[in-house]
């Protein structure tokens, strides 16, 4: 939301005003929560530019691109020498048109000092100026024209004339504030702020009785009271369509909006004023001098301004005539009623649209406008939407002539009242943390507009509230205290530790949770730097190109992401899957920069899709018969009543990583040390058992099968699966083909694991050994398929206490020197006793009892 200073401070008397800079008001409107994104300097340093009417005009005599131009600034007749190729001829005089003449002295917003200058042996005093050497674009594409109907006198200061210099402020006005969409509601809480300076509001005052003159009957019928609860009609007529006068002209363009036509540019004034929209239909072309305000008929279609068939729904509204739809509501006009250089008369629209439907609307028809986005945050469909009307209606009399009818047309079946809200002194100083006595309690609130009245405000101070229709947040206690709160300053407040109390079961149970989520996240965060890897942080949303290029098949929750009915841009319209892509996108950036070694992780949620639980289609179906403002808000609420298993969307944690390049060495690393797959494995296993996945747990890794990981190297995958067999995580080489799609041009490694559901266990610590190991070798020949995790797993679980260590010393499999199938199996394996030496005949005792029990689960030839 662009906010020009000029027409704030036309708003809002500030005692001292040029004390009041720009960067006070900003630093004010910041820390009350209405942050300033950004400034604009318009016309800054313009000084002694005048308006000055051209009498004559002829071509240099050594240049056929330049002219001698004659302009008069009241005073006197003066030659100067102008480039620029629109000089138009001179008129009659007092009606030609007029330019901007930037004298000798005269100071340009780039700085420069304007003096006399020979142009091709002919002195030229000055410059006439093009629009971006004033400061208000960038267009030079000629000189700056003016005509007697900008109403600017020859003579006069072309920066004082036209409000310049200016300082656009470029705000982030949150959705639960509609009421600083436009200038009023930023006086409105810049005359509270400065309360205490002095400041206060100056509404403009409209009165329209000196234009009232006899014009046509309209009638106006809703037909669907709960989207369109309120709809004002004004007709106008004698109406002459031209163009606004510059200074108007310049104010819509410094505030980011074309300038049309005077009647036009009248409605979009009055929207950046009062932020109320408005809309101007072309009284001839509606049919029966009628509006009528009713829902869709199915398949209905519409052409809007911007010359798009749009194909409506029952659930839009639309403003029709007495055939047609001529516009929808809320979001944009239609084209077979809109004003043009013909129109002479119009109807005003001034209406209250329900904000949950246009919302809909807008966003099933893809459309956000000026308008659509400040009726679905909530207009005030009382005296903003009136003096916001009555405003547009001045403004367009003034500037296209013409007459207006007496009386409005205002249908309003069930008014909406200000709301009531019950304010404790008391409770607003728990809150906040400071002593504010009720008196100032008052004081601030009133300062906004709210209407405050006292109940016992030396004994029990409840404070009576009357919210005004232009706060719809304002809905409960607590929103009155953070007012309070807000105006009084955060800053004010003292910091202090709150009072400690013991939850109950439930929120305790929902607090754990979320305790341990975040401490595993902190765990694999903790391991996965200590494993030398570097963390990023994505978006949840992702391209569902990225995802698709992971190559799942059509029937894997990988590759069916949760779309979003509202998405940013479509680089991040679904959620995302896998932790993957994301990676894989920071690792082609940092290749791209030059960096050849990457290791980068990122810990975070992915999101699946589930079936829909019984649970959740019966309370959709409940809440089915829900409508207005507020459905859309119940159905989410309730949705959240049920427990996670019963929602259809999976949330699950997940550690992911990526590498690429060379091993960390003392030493440089020579051309023949890059990280190869044997890397990523002994980084998942050590963070496997960092999380307590292993050990215990029964995880065990093996080659995926073909097609398994698509995004892995078919050759150089394996899956990590849980003792049940269910999948948990994979790691590998990158797929060739899909570094290729994502131009990456190194190879790379990835894993992606779940997070477990608990914290591991701490770990226990044991004294040094006291007595001296036996070791034994085991060697025998197994078929060659069963994995040497397999078989470890087999040696560990034999249940000889003796036993303290088991380690695989070779894997043998020369051909011709070992059996067909099979391959040689090496172990070494380590027995101790914790209190004494062990002898000969118990560790050959032990021995004998790994074998046999080896034996009894694999077939095995002893070497």
């Amino acid at each position: 939301m662009k906010i020009s200073l000029n027409w704030l401070r036309e708003l809002v008397d500030l005692p001292g005003q040029v004390g009041i800079g720009w960067q006070d008001l900003a630093t004010r409107l910041t820390l009350a929560g209405i942050e300033v994104e950004g400034v604009t300097h318009v016309g800054a340093g313009l000084s002694g530019a005048v308006v000055a009417e051209i009498r004559g005009k002829r071509r240099h005599p050594k240049a056929d691109k330049l002219t001698l131009v004659d302009v008069f600034d009241g005073q006197q007749v003066t030659q100067v020498v102008c480039g620029a190729p629109n000089v138009p001829e001179p008129g009659e005089v007092g009606r030609s048109t007029r330019v901007v003449w930037a004298r000798p002295g005269a100071t340009l917003p780039s700085g420069a000092c304007l003096g006399e200058r020979d142009v091709r042996g002919i002195v030229s005093p000055g410059m006439l100026c093009a629009e971006d050497e004033l400061g208000l674009s960038e267009d030079h594409g000629g000189i700056l024209l003016l005509t007697p109907e900008d109403g600017i006198d020859i003579g006069a200061d072309f920066a004082v004339s036209t409000g310049l210099p200016d300082t656009v402020l470029d705000l982030n006005v949150t959705p639960n504030r509609p009421d600083c969409m436009g200038h009023v509601g930023v006086a409105r809480e810049v005359a509270a702020l400065f309360a205490r300076e002095g400041a206060r509001l100056h509404l403009p005052e409209v009165d329209l009785s000196s234009y009232y003159g006899d014009t046509p009957a309209v009638s106006v019928e809703i037909r669907d009271p709960v989207g369109c609860p309120r709809y004002t009609a004004r007709v106008l007529t004698g109406l002459r369509v031209g163009r606004s006068p510059l200074k108007a002209r310049l104010r819509l363009q410094r505030l980011g909006v074309r300038p049309l036509s005077n009647l036009v540019d009248a409605t979009n004034l009055a929207l950046l004023e009062w932020g109320q929209p408005l809309h101007a239909f072309d009284l001839a072309q509606l049919v029966g001098s009628r509006i009528v305000v009713r829902k869709a008929v199915s398949g209905e279609t519409l052409t809007t301004l911007d010359g798009v068939v749009r194909s409506l729904v029952p659930g839009d509204v639309v403003i029709a005539d007495g055939e047609r739809g001529v516009a929808l509501a809320g979001v944009m006009g239609g084209k077979s009623a809109e004003v043009t250089a013909t129109t002479t008369a119009v109807l005003l629209e001034g209406a209250y649209f329900d904000p949950t439907t246009i919302r809909r609307t807008g966003r099933r028809l893809k459309m956000h406008t000026e308008a659509s986005h400040r009726y679905e945050r909530g207009v005030d469909p009382n005296q903003g939407l009136l003096r916001a009307s009555a405003r547009c209606a001045q403004l367009m009399l003034e500037m296209g002539g013409g007459t207006i009818a007496p009386a409005l047309v205002d249908i309003y079946p069930q008014p909406i009242e200000p709301g009531r809200l019950a304010l404790r002194a008391q409770r607003t100083r728990d809150i906040v943390g400071a002593d504010i006595p009720a008196a100032e309690q008052v004081r601030l609130l009133t300062s906004l507009g709210l209407s405050v009245v006292s109940d016992g405000i030396t004994g029990a101070e409840v404070l009576q509230v009357s919210v005004p229709t232009f706060r719809p947040d304002l809905t409960r206690e607590i929103d009155l205290i953070e007012e309070v709160a807000r105006l009084r300053g955060y800053d004010t407040v003292t910091p202090r530790l709150p009072r400690m109390r013991i939850a109950d079961d439930e929120r305790t149970q929902d607090a754990r949770r979320l305790a341990m989520d975040g401490l595993l996240s902190d765990r694999a965060r903790d391991l996965c730097a200590a494993l030398g890897l570097s963390e990023v942080q994505n978006f949840s949303f992702v391209s569902p190109d990225r995802l698709r290029a992971l190559g799942f098949p059509a029937d894997d929750r990988r590759s069916q992401p949760i779309t979003l009915q509202n998405p940013l841009r479509e680089e991040l319209s679904t959620m995302r899957t896998q932790l993957v892509p994301g990676l894989l996108e920071a690792l082609r950036r940092q290749i791209s920069h030059g960096i050849d070694d990457v290791r980068l992780f990122e810990v975070g949620e992915v999101f699946l899709k589930r079936p829909e639980s019984d649970e959740y289609r019966a309370l959709c179906i409940r809440n089915t018969a829900l409508s207005g403002p507020l459905a859309e808000g119940v159905r989410v609420r309730a949705a959240t009543c049920l427990t996670a298993d019963k929602m259809p969307v999976e949330e699950r944690a997940r550690v992911a990583g990526v590498l690429a390049g060379h091993r960390d060495h003392f030493l440089n690393a020579g051309p023949g040390d890059s990280i190869d797959v044997f890397d990523i494995s002994g980084l998942v296993e050590e963070l496997a058992r960092g999380l307590g996945l292993g050990g215990q747990a029964g995880v065990r890794v093996r080659v995926a099968r073909p097609g398994e990981v698509p995004w892995l190297h078919p050759g150089v995958a394996a899956v990590v699966e849980d003792r049940q067999g269910r999948a948990i995580g994979e790691f590998g080489e990158i797929h060739p083909d899909l570094r290729q799609r994502l131009s990456i041009e190194v190879v790379a490694f990835a894993f992606e694991l779940d997070l477990p559901q608990n914290l591991p266990e701490a770990p226990t610590f044991a004294p040094l050994p006291r007595f001296p190991a036996v070791t034994r070798d085991l060697s025998f020949f197994v078929d060659a398929p069963i994995s040497a995790g397999d078989l470890l797993r087999d040696l560990r679980g034999a249940g000889e206490t003796l036993l303290s260590d088991v380690q695989v010393m070779e894997d043998y499999r020369e051909k011709g020197r070992v059996p067909e199938g099979k391959k040689g199996m090496l172990f070494g394996l380590t027995y101790r006793h914790p209190e004494r030496t062990l002898t000969d005949e118990e560790v050959q005792k032990a021995h004998d009892g790994v074998v046999r029990h080896l034996r009894g689960q694999v077939s095995i030839d002893l070497r």
